[in-house]
């Protein structure tokens, strides 16, 4: 329980990982925890978010993405700097740029970042500047799982 309470949003393949508990094990306790109510459950396709019930759904929602290093990396350069390129995002979050495109589509679907612009003009801005501050600040960046290269790069770029 107490792994849950402090990675808000963590997945339930990096609590089997780091508890060592089978699958149907995990499953077992976690259901039982969430039916209990000591535990909520974000389902996306393909993957299951866990954390405390006194996280709120928004919270949870950007919790569960700030646990992969891609989206994370995204997320936390835009709350520093809005307005940026794919260009920027790929370079400071050292990633391709398709595989920085791929993640910002998605981020884009789940409503978390918004586009202006066309083409190369293209601009990412976050939606959940928020939800991200208040997570890193009472969780610490050591809640969302392991490092990833950070967006420092990305804010050389004009």
């Amino acid at each position: 329980m107490s792994m849950i309470e402090v990675s808000p949003g963590i997945r339930f393949r990096e609590i089997m990982r780091r508890t060592g508990l089978g699958n149907g094990v995990l499953s077992h306790h976690l259901y039982t925890m969430e039916k209990v109510g000591m535990i909520q459950a974000l389902r996306w396709p393909r993957q299951t978010s866990y954390a405390a019930t006194d996280i709120s759904y928004p919270l949870l929602k950007v919790a569960s993405i700030l646990q992969r290093s891609t989206p994370r990396c995204i997320l936390l350069a835009l709350a520093a700097k809005d307005g940026r390129r794919l260009s920027e995002l790929a370079k400071g979050c050292d990633r391709s740029p398709s595989t920085v495109s791929s993640h910002i589509t998605k981020l884009v679907e789940k409503g978390l970042v918004k586009t202006r612009g066309l083409g190369a003009a293209k601009r990412y801005r976050i939606n959940c500047r928020d939800e991200v501050g208040i997570l890193v600040r009472t969780y610490g960046s050591d809640a969302f799982g392991k490092s990833a290269p950070g967006p420092e790069g990305a804010s050389d770029s004009p």
